[in-house]
């Protein structure tokens, strides 16, 4: 399993109207192939900023067959139009390295 983060910087103004647009546009993104998690994460220190945490059985899941898939169309419609510039995206391993569970 992996998570892709997805640093999002939404325009001034449209905040509270792309969180509505992003908690529609969820399932959609859910129900793709390999999709097993979506949370979404205000940025304290920079207003109109987010992390999108999605979580993905395996990295092929999200990169070669989501991009083909009928939910991506659906799922990026519903919120690009809001972005202020392009979305910063990074994969990474499920599990923590070398560092103690603290129960998150």
């Amino acid at each position: 399993m992996i998570y892709e983060n997805a640093y999002l910087y939404i325009t001034p103004g449209c905040e509270e109207e792309f969180e509505q647009a992003l908690l529609t546009a969820a399932p959609i993104l859910e129900s793709a192939e390999g999709c097993t998690s979506v949370k979404l994460h205000r940025d304290v220190e920079t207003p109109g900023a987010y992390l999108l945490r999605v979580g993905w059985a395996s990295l092929e899941h999200h990169v070669e067959m989501f991009p083909k898939s009928e939910q991506a169309p659906r799922f990026a419609e519903a919120i690009e139009h809001f972005f202020a510039k392009a979305p910063e995206l990074r994969h990474f391993a499920a599990d923590p390295v070398g560092t103690p569970s603290t129960g998150e």
